[in-house]
């Protein structure tokens, strides 16, 4: 074989056994090389905001999707600007990232996305023993097992298995209230709701302004229940009624008046089951359809292994065992199959994902993870890694964006980017293997796996006050075994345990609503729940509330830390300032993209999107406005010499030193207080118009956790957070654990649920749940210090605090 041959094959051979990239340049990635060997665990760590995802995402995987669409015969393709030089190597590729739960059908479950659902279906119709008295004599069919058929759903709930009322008295008690007021925040007088109750004021003779006594009682009545199609209002109830139901009225406005006026209440007729009367009354071993898709999955395993000996050996069953035993082996036990997918965290969506991919044994594929071990406890995630790592031996490629040390240590090999975030990140600092890893200068995050550095521990706790406690008796839901603690105020609590042990169900689902009776409350929890049965004292401790959970910040696209944060609102008026503004006469709505200010063709969106078959999805800019999302006028006013777009294209690094300019600092001072803010919780990298779909629910929390910090300050303030180190580095949690402190050294108390050591060991008192999960967990098994937890045999987390 001649010399050109052999290099050819050693060429052929070495692209197989690696994938390529050449010149990545998307976001903050300056036109990096990267090589990651196929058929291998690759962790690409970095400190947050380095240009982790723009590799992982951006480039790799919308590379392999643009593949697939490229031969899956798609009549659409757009040929973007090129993002890198070149990929080889790349294989068939799937991610999953955690914000894939913003993009969930709100009425898909465990039990759907999974199919085990639709198996249980199968198996109640073909061996399901129904109640003689409703025996129609017709046969079960699947379908009659499935709230989302048309045989299956209740005929009153239409399967949703919640109905719904309104308070009617509340909107139209007071006669003096006129029609463009009679909702919270004129809600009815907006947008397309406003241009209906226009033509029906029109049609009957009344003016928006009219108070409600003046209306006769036909007006009173078309007004509540509409006026039979003569005019396109539909009336305030079925208005309210259909928003509620089918989500015409969008997120925020929803929730606000879902809250003052509505009420859901589990359907009468079918218990909340959301299915028919056959299904209702068909059982196997006692047991209805409808109980088992409430059990714990480590359960349903356990009874159909133990209730139903004699559908052993039934093809099947053991379909839905292998199912069941991938869930529990994931980490997922402590769900049951009718726990809604928009509920599950980002950690968990990707564990049901990865146990979708293993029972479909798929080989030579590129799996994508976005931080896998989220919401693990330590002792769960060596589980998970051995799990990946037989997907790996099968012969798939794993790709995993991760923070965590024992991951790390298991991977065959490393990327490492930086060295800091945003404008300053995005280099490719180190590739190769972990050992080699340890040794690497420049990065972040080797000097913390070396034990060259440290994250602080405090070396004292801060003393409890007896008198100063937060009590509460009775916690009983989901598996809590009506539980009394004591939580100590002015000291930072942690909340630990395995997953499924009751963290959630006592902090979010008990302390949170108990403390909304007396409290005002900065959550975005759209209903409010009454537990009757749970008793609170020591409230009077406390002056204020502040919840700060992982729940997504805004509803629409063009959402985004500037507006969530309030500084949106001050550079719009600061524009609208300008002399050339001035002017011309434009004012600060010039500068929204929700208002006057928005490109007509694309609503503010600055893309179009385009279906291109097989359920994908493809964008392009707005050929309109550019690409911008802004009208051309809002565009041509600048503030030295940057135009609106430009400064929502800034990072908060960037921002701080525009905005720190002396004339700007003095227009307004709160702008960069909040700025500063922003970066000290880590979210220096993040761009002020950055899209609230593309955060995570780790940089969602701290964004939450900026916006209450750059309020005034005081003390005897109640912080509740859950899980805020997600998504971070070594360093960057080493600043988050030192702002939680000054929280409590400024007189104000802290309870954060956590998996993290190096967080929990920073705490004062622990409170741990467990021993496991589902329904072998809401017992309390340890409380104490850090130093009396590692004492304590029955402690789980005592073993790995520091």
């Amino acid at each position: 074989m001649d010399g050109f041959k052999i290099k050819y094959y050693e060429r052929q051979h070495t692209m197989n056994k690696f994938i390529e990239i050449k010149g990545a340049r998307v976001h903050n990635l300056k036109n990096i090389d990267i090589r990651i060997p196929r058929g291998k665990l690759t962790v690409i760590t970095g400190v947050s905001g380095s240009g982790k995802s723009s590799l992982a995402f951006d480039t790799l995987y919308e590379e392999g999707k643009r593949r697939y669409l490229m031969f899956s015969g798609t009549q659409f393709m757009v040929d973007a600007a090129p993002t890198f030089d070149q990929i080889t190597g790349l294989a068939p590729t799937v991610a999953v990232e955690q914000r894939i739960i913003r993009q969930s059908n709100p009425r898909s479950t465990v039990g759907t996305r999974t199919k085990i659902g639709n198996m249980l279906a199968v198996l109640f119709a073909t061996y399901g023993k129904r109640d003689p008295n409703y025996d129609d004599g017709l046969s079960l069919s699947m379908d009659m097992f499935l709230r989302n058929s048309p045989k299956g759903m209740c005929v009153k709930c239409l399967g949703n298995g919640n109905v719904y009322s309104i308070n009617e008295d509340k909107i139209f008690s007071d006669g003096r209230t006129q029609l463009k007021d009679l909702l919270v925040e004129r809600l009815l007088y907006r947008g397309g709701a406003r241009k209906r109750l226009d033509e029906f004021c029109s049609y009957h003779g009344l003016t928006v302004t009219q108070p409600l006594h003046t209306l006769n009682n036909e007006q009173l009545l078309a007004l509540k229940y509409g006026d039979h199609g003569k005019t396109s209002f539909q009336g305030v109830i079925p208005w309210l009624l259909n928003g509620f139901k089918y989500g015409e009225i969008s997120g925020r406005q929803n929730g606000i008046l879902s809250e003052a006026y509505g009420k859901k209440e589990p359907c009468s007729k079918c218990g909340g089951a959301g299915l028919g009367e056959q299904a209702m009354h068909t059982t196997i071993a006692g047991k209805t359809i409808t109980d088992l898709e409430n059990m714990y999955i480590r359960d349903l395993n356990d009874f159909l292994t133990k209730e139903n000996s004699e559908l052993f050996g039934m093809t099947l069953i053991n379909e839905i065992h292998l199912k069941l035993d991938c869930m529990i082996d994931v980490g997922l036990h402590h769900l049951s199959l009718s726990r809604p997918v928009p509920t599950l965290s980002g950690g968990e969506i990707q564990r049901l994902f990865l146990a979708s991919s293993i029972i479909a044994q798929m080989d030579s594929i590129i799996f994508i993870f976005d931080e896998p071990t989220i919401g693990l406890h330590e002792i769960e995630k060596a589980k998970l890694i051995q799990i990946i790592q037989n997907l790996v031996n099968r012969g798939n490629t794993v790709i995993a964006v991760e923070h965590d040390e024992n991951f790390m240590r298991a991977a065959d090999y490393i990327i490492d980017l930086g060295p800091d975030a945003g404008i300053f990140g995005g280099h490719r600092i180190f590739q190769g293997s972990f050992d080699d890893f340890m040794t690497c200068e420049l990065s972040r995050t080797s000097p913390y796996l070396a034990d060259q550095k440290k994250l602080q521990v405090k070396q004292t706790y801060s003393k409890i006050n007896p008198e100063k406690m937060l009590t509460i008796e009775n916690a009983c839901l989901h598996n809590l075994r009506h539980l009394t603690v004591r939580i100590p105020l002015g000291v930072m609590v942690g909340i630990a345990g395995v997953s499924g042990s009751g963290k959630s169900s006592f902090i979010s689902g008990t302390l949170v609503p108990k403390l909304k009776e007396f409290l005002t409350i900065t959550d975005e929890d759209e209903e409010t729940v009454f537990l009757s049965d749970v008793r609170v004292s020591g409230i009077e401790h406390i002056k204020k509330c502040l919840v700060i959970d992982q729940k997504p910040i805004g509803r629409s696209r063009t959402s985004c830390p500037a507006t969530y944060t309030g500084i949106y609102d001050r550079i719009r008026k600061m524009f609208a300032s300008t002399s050339d503004s001035i002017e011309r006469g434009y004012g600060a709505g010039l500068f929204s993209l929700n208002s006057e200010g928005g490109c007509r063709q694309c609503k503010g969106d600055q893309v179009i999107k385009y279906h291109v078959g097989f359920g994908n999805y493809i964008e392009q800019n707005c050929d309109a406005c550019g690409g911008t999302g802004f009208i051309e006028e809002a565009m041509e006013i600048t503030i030295e010499g940057k135009n609106i777009r430009q400064i929502l294209e800034m990072s908060v690094s960037e921002a701080i030193d525009f905005f720190g300019n002396e004339e700007r600092a003095a227009y307004d001072k709160n702008i960069c207080h909040l700025l500063f803010t922003l970066e000290r919780v880590g979210l220096g990298y993040i761009k002020l118009g950055q899209q609230t779909p593309t955060i995570s629910g780790g940089e969602s929390q701290r964004i939450k956790l900026a916006k209450e910090l750059g309020k005034q300050s005081g003390k005897d303030r109640l912080y509740i957070l859950d899980e805020p180190t997600t998504g971070l580095s070594f360093s960057d949690s080493e600043k988050l654990i030192k702002l939680m402190l000054e929280l409590t050294e400024n007189g104000n108390s802290v309870i954060v649920t956590e998996h993290d050591p190096a967080v929990l060991s920073n705490c004062d008192y622990i409170i741990e749940l467990g021993p496991g999960g589902g329904s072998d967990g809401g017992f309390i098994i340890a409380l104490g210090s850090p130093e009396q937890l590692k004492r304590n045999e029955k402690s789980i987390i005592g073993r790995y605090l520091r």
